[in-house]
């Protein structure tokens, strides 16, 4: 089985200047980004190939994330920042993926140390042979909702019957998320159309090619409501949703060969994303380090409506950060896939693929 999955849950997050170019109507590439051989004094960054060292003294490690440079890694980027990882004794770097690189690819090749992965993503890799081990959780619930215009009277699962539904296609977080919902409703793909539109959720529903679309809570409803377009969110119950969102990961040899590092890993990066949730205009000026495109007053807004988003994404039940996962959702998840995706999914790959260990 390949190691390239079908886009990753937290790369489906629209690069912010190409949201705004999509409100404003106009074309758009990729986000200015810090460049290659560029030296942030005022960060402390130094960019050498596609990796960024913060600067900071200690064991190294190399911190994956994946597409390009947004909010959503804006607890990492805080963690840097605020020399967070430089008083947990960690020499931290990070590697943005291309977008064209496996998910796991360079974690498995050892040029990272830790990347960042949904809960399914790393049982189906496991499933393929490689040996990865979630230490902390990013994300403490699965972004995935449904989204309906605000005329059509869409306001629950059941509503979908005979209707349209868009989604990128069938596979990945938004597809498990409708599948998920849809069970929890008493109803099944047969009692609804599904469409694969590509990851064009927005455009999709704005023009009324579909009666619904599955997306992300911090993403696509943020999108629409900046396009203006009147929409209903259809938010999944967690207690329906047998879903891991983002979560921390490595691989099993090295966080065993280096306890002492994951743990200040974890630690950090939920450290990063407390400060995230105290502080969001902060965490803005930090990420526009890394994401050139926010200097844009329009796209810096964006930027701040998706970062409320994404905030509540970060917090446990306390309403604080917290590194610690719930196994009893891993351990619900495994007979979902499983059925799912057709695979065997065993009590033992669970055990193996999840530990609060290093989250203290």
């Amino acid at each position: 089985m390949s190691l390239i999955f079908p886009r990753h849950l937290l790369a489906t997050l629209a690069p912010v200047g190409a949201v705004v170019a999509l409100v404003a109507g106009c074309s758009s590439g990729a986000p200015a980004q810090v460049e290659a051989g560029e030296e942030a004094s005022e960060s402390g960054m130094e960019v050498v190939g596609e990796t960024v060292h913060l600067g900071s003294e200690g064991e190294g490690v190399t911190i994956g994330l994946t597409y390009v440079p947004s909010v959503q890694f804006a607890p990492v980027y805080v963690a840097g920042a605020d020399e967070i990882f430089r008083a947990a004794g960690i020499g931290a770097s990070i590697r943005h993926h291309g977008a064209d690189e496996g998910l796991f690819t360079a974690l498995a090749s050892g040029e990272e140390d830790v990347t960042i992965a949904t809960g399914d993503e790393v049982l189906q890799a496991r499933d393929s042979g490689l040996d990865i081990v979630a230490i902390g959780a990013y994300y403490h619930e699965y972004p995935v909702v449904i989204i309906t215009p605000e005329d059509s009277g869409i306001t629950t699962v059941e509503g979908l019957k005979g209707k349209s539904v868009g989604l990128p296609g069938e596979y990945g977080s938004n597809w498990f998320g409708l599948l998920a919902a849809l069970d929890a409703a008493g109803m099944s793909v047969d009692d609804i159309d599904v469409v694969s539109i590509g990851f064009t959720q927005a455009a999709s529903l704005a023009s009324g090619a579909v009666d619904a679309v599955v997306g992300f809570i911090n993403s696509d409803a943020v999108q629409l409501k900046e396009m203006g377009v009147p929409i209903n969110v259809i938010e999944l119950d967690p207690a329906d949703v047998p879903l891991v969102g983002a979560t921390i990961v490595s691989t099993t040899d090295w966080v065993e060969r280096h306890p002492e590092l994951a743990s200040g890993v974890v630690g950090a990066i939920t450290a990063g994303a407390e400060r995230v949730i105290q502080n969001p205009q902060h965490a803005l000026e930090v990420s526009s380090h890394w994401d050139k495109s926010l200097s844009d007053s329009e796209v810096r807004a964006t930027a701040s409506e998706m970062l409320k988003a994404t905030i509540p994404l970060w917090m446990g039940p306390d309403g604080k950060a917290d590194a610690t996962q719930d196994l009893e959702t891993w351990e619900a998840m495994a007979p979902f896939l499983a059925g799912v995706l057709d695979m065997d999914f065993t009590e033992q790959m669970v055990e193996e693929s999840v530990t609060n260990d290093y989250t203290n």
